[in-house]
Formats: C-alpha cells, sequence, structure tokens
C-alpha cells in the first residue's frame, strides 16, 4: 500500500460535540477512503483521553475511515499527539483540536507544494478564528506569501499558526518529538526547535485551520471571554520556563524585515481585504 502523504490525529477529551465535524472536515479533502483521485491519502488517527461524553460513539461510527485510534486515560494534549504520531505512517504530520476544523482543499494545495518543492520538510499556511455561538469569523491571520530564507532562523519572529503547519516526520523525530511537559506553548516550543535545526518553511497561501472560540477552549479569549486567573498563571509560567530553556528571543531586526516583506509582497494587504469581504458577507463579527 502506498505511504499516506499525511497524517492526521485528532486530540479529544470530552468533546463529542465537536469531534464530528472535525472528523468530517478531514474526510471531505478525500473520497470515502480519504483518497485523492491520484492516489494520495491520509491517515486519520485519533487519541481519546478516557472521555465520559458520546465521544467513543462517535469514534466507532467513523472507525473504518481511521487508521488506529484509542480511548484511554493520557497525560494530556501534548502526550496524545505524541502517542497518535507514534503510530503515524505518514510523509507529513498534522494535528487538529477536537473542536476545531481542517478547512476545504487544504490537502490539495499541500499535495501540490510538496510535488513543486520536494525538499522542503515544513510547510506553513494561513487560519481563522470563529464562534461557536454563530459560526461567525472574527479573524483571519494571513501570513506572508513567500517567508525567504534571510527572515528565518534561531531568532527569527514565529508566522506559524497552530495546526496550520505540515511537518515530515524525519523532523518530527529528529528534534525529539513533543515535549509533554507542556500544555499551552507545546506548538511554539516545536517550532523554535525546528527553527534551530535549520528547518526552513515554506507557505502555504490558503485556509487551512478553522480555530473554534467557544467558552470551554483552553487558550481562546474573545469578546467577553478570558481565561480565569488559574490558567492565565498557568500559561506565565510556561511561558517564563521556555523562554529560560531555550533562549529563543525574537530578534527586533528580523521582526521588522517580516513587516517590512509582508507589504512589499502583498500578504498584509491580502488579509485586510480577506476580512473585509468576509465582514460584508456577513461571515465576521464586527
Amino acid at each position: 500500500m502506498m505511504q499516506p502523504l499525511l497524517s492526521i490525529v485528532i486530540a479529544n477529551y470530552n468533546y463529542g460535540r465537536f469531534l464530528e465535524e472535525a472528523i468530517q472536515s478531514v474526510l471531505r479533502q478525500g473520497d470515502e477512503d480519504m483518497r485523492l483521485p491520484t492516489g494520495d491519502r491520509i491517515e486519520l488517527i485519533i487519541v481519546d483521553g478516557g472521555s465520559t461524553d458520546n465521544s467513543v460513539e462517535i469514534i466507532k461510527k467513523y472507525e473504518r475511515n481511521l487508521t488506529w485510534w484509542c480511548s484511554e486515560k493520557d497525560n494530556g494534549q501534548s502526550h496524545a499527539f505524541n502517542k497518535g504520531f507514534s503510530r503515524s505512517k505518514g510523509e507529513f504530520l498534522t494535528w487538529l483540536n477536537a473542536d476545531d476544523i481542517l478547512l476545504p482543499g487544504t490537502f490539495a494545495v499541500l499535495k501540490q507544494a510538496v510535488e513543486t518543492h520536494p525538499d522542503c520538510e515544513w510547510f506553513t499556511g494561513n487560519f481563522y478564528r470563529f464562534l461557536q455561538l454563530n459560526g461567525s469569523i472574527v479573524e483571519v491571520g494571513w501570513g506572508p506569501h513567500y517567508y525567504p530564507a534571510f527572515l528565518q532562523g534561531p531568532h527569527a519572529p514565529i508566522a506559524v499558526f497552530g495546526p496550520t503547519t505540515f511537518f515530515s516526520k524525519k523532523i518530527y523525530e529528529q528534534v525529539g518529538h513533543i515535549d509533554e511537559s507542556m500544555h499551552f506553548m507545546m506548538d511554539t516550543d516545536l517550532w523554535v526547535r525546528f527553527m534551530k535545526a535549520g528547518v526552513k518553511q515554506r507557505r502555504l497561501n490558503h485556509l487551512c485551520w478553522g480555530f473554534r472560540m467557544h467558552d470551554d477552549s483552553k487558550t481562546a479569549e474573545f469578546e467577553d471571554h478570558a481565561l480565569d486567573g488559574k490558567s492565565r498563571m498557568a500559561f506565565r509560567t510556561e511561558a517564563e520556563a521556555f523562554a529560560r530553556r531555550t533562549g529563543y528571543r525574537t530578534s527586533q531586526i528580523l521582526r521588522i524585515g517580516l513587516v517590512v516583506w509582508r507589504l512589499l509582497d502583498g500578504s498584509y494587504l491580502r488579509g485586510c481585504l480577506l476580512s473585509r469581504r468576509l465582514r460584508r458577507k456577513g461571515l465576521i463579527a464586527k
């Protein structure tokens, strides 16, 4: 059997009310076997932390579409991702939180980019945040159209948005997997380790990820919803420990350089125009 081009791990714990939509957003990338006409496949893995809601019932409903799944107590989101990736066979990896969605056409755009740049180990795209209440989009995150090598490096600005990123299993294993001691900044920590290893990213000019904003979200802040004091303190403590351990500090020269570059390559204007168009359609909160 042909190696899957992409393995997606969905981590879930008592998010049964969102999980089916996340699964379907992956299935819609291809046919019933998650296969494109070219034969390239997506591999879907679900790691459930022992949910007590209807999550397992939903997982079993789609069991034929899954490469592997489990429902058992784990040590948190980071552990769940590593557990899923250890079972993966795809050339590239990404994850999806159970309350988020993979946006239409993402796999096709990734496939084309891989074919165009076969030596690239890391592709990154764009995202939007949307409200659970009415589905309105509250923010569009549109990064640079092209990220030149001279603006990348171990202290470059981090222009990566959660699960809009697709990285080879090779570099994931090379840098030592996701740090399971981290619960908020595990993605940022992974990106910095990629950067320190000299991995350069290529941009996908596509909206890849829909980030759902709802009251139970671990990190989302919107309208009148804010993180509680305990979560804020935990996030701050983890961020400070991350900075001490990695020594990561954004270069001001590179930060300014990226701002200038985004003005020149048209990506800043594209993001503004896209937000405006969605607002006119009533899809974005005012």
